[in-house]
């Protein structure tokens, strides 16, 4: 199986501001260390029960605060949201009673749209120049022979714009033309072994030339 090994060396050569988070260990005095980062030297533990023990409790790299932990976080950003309020140049848009962006602050170049199930429907709707609407049965426009159309209203009527006279197409992989291929394993990559022969257990590794990956029985983290 492989082997991970962590970075070590002589206690005299023990880097004095090793990397945050970097785990050493000096062979001469069988002591841990792990780094702080940057001008601040390594702590030292007796032993791994030690680096466990200190790690316990501590927070991950990734993690999340709710509101609830954060002082005054739920007020400050209400009273942050109530200042930016408003209609100008970089306000926040406060929604209508429909709960929609006031259709007076929409450019007339990108307007909502709307599915509704038939004509009737769609004259219902609270129109705008600019109001898309897609009836899914638009057979009651005379010149809709079957199935759905899409709509523009261009402030004063509606104004057909496509329809789907009942097409339903599909489309396999097989039937697309000048589709590139699909490297599905490993062994089907231009830069990584050629066989998994007499490989189990052991790790992957950039090759010494950085031109691609190969098999290696150990993986070590250097000396120092």
């Amino acid at each position: 199986m492989g082997t991970i090994k962590i970075k070590r060396g002589l206690s005299t050569n023990l880097p004095s501001r090793p990397a945050l988070g970097e785990i050493l260990y000096t062979t001469d005095t069988k002591r841990f260390y792990i780094g702080n980062g940057a001008d601040v030297a390594p702590t030292e533990f007796g032993n791994f029960a030690e680096l466990v023990e200190s790690l316990n409790g501590k927070a991950s790299s990734s993690h999340n605060h709710t509101a609830s932990n954060i002082s005054d976080f739920n007020t400050s950003v209400d009273a942050r949201i109530t200042a930016q309020t408003g209609t100008s140049a970089g306000n926040i848009v406060a929604l209508d009673s429909n709960g929609k962006i006031p259709s007076t602050l929409i450019p007339s170049s990108f307007k909502e749209a709307e599915v509704v199930a038939d004509i009737d429907a769609r004259d219902a709707l609270d129109t705008f120049a600019g109001l898309h609407a897609f009836v899914i049965d638009a057979t009651d426009d005379q010149t809709v022979a079957s199935g759905g159309a899409e709509y523009l209203y261009n402030g004063t009527a509606w104004v057909k714009l496509s329809e789907l006279e009942g097409l339903d197409v599909s489309v396999t992989w097989d039937n697309i033309g000048n589709k590139p291929t699909i490297v599905t394993t490993l062994l089907g990559l231009t830069d990584t072994p050629s066989s998994y022969t007499n490989s189990a257990g052991k790790l992957l590794c950039v090759n010494s030339a950085g031109t691609g990956v190969e098999y290696t029985d150990t993986f070590d983290g250097g000396t120092f």
